[in-house]
């Protein structure tokens, strides 16, 4: 229960302190800020593909009975989906939308990490 715990902990911040530093390079650029068209594409391509990746994956799971082909590309995505909401809620200041980011990211991370360490890329 502990490694748990302190993995959920190391994914937090593993979310919070570069997202901070983006944040902070990013804060300058007017640009960025005022595409909230752009980014909304983005994220409904992104959702897209999210769903897509899940109805995969859940085919994959009923159909071998086994998670061995589960995908890093699910998680990578939803964790660029959440990263830019999390980027978004401080600007508009939604908290929710900052801290679902960071809840979900979390989860995201040690899932990644659980993968990546499954299928022995480290």
């Amino acid at each position: 229960m502990k490694k748990i715990i302190f993995g959920i902990f190391l994914s937090v911040v593993a979310v919070v302190i570069p997202t901070f530093f983006a944040y902070s390079y990013l804060k300058g650029f007017p640009f960025f800020w005022n595409t909230q068209s752009v980014w909304s594409v983005v994220l409904a391509l992104c959702w897209v593909l999210v769903a897509a990746g899940y109805y995969h994956q859940g085919w994959l799971v009923h159909k071998e009975h086994t998670s061995k082909d589960v995908s890093l590309i699910l998680p990578c995505t939803v964790f660029i989906v959440q990263c830019i909401l999390f980027v978004k809620g401080i600007h508009y200041q939604d908290w929710s939308l900052v801290f679902g980011a960071l809840i979900v990211n979390s989860g995201v991370l040690f899932s990644i990490y659980n993968i990546a360490k499954t299928k022995k890329f480290f």
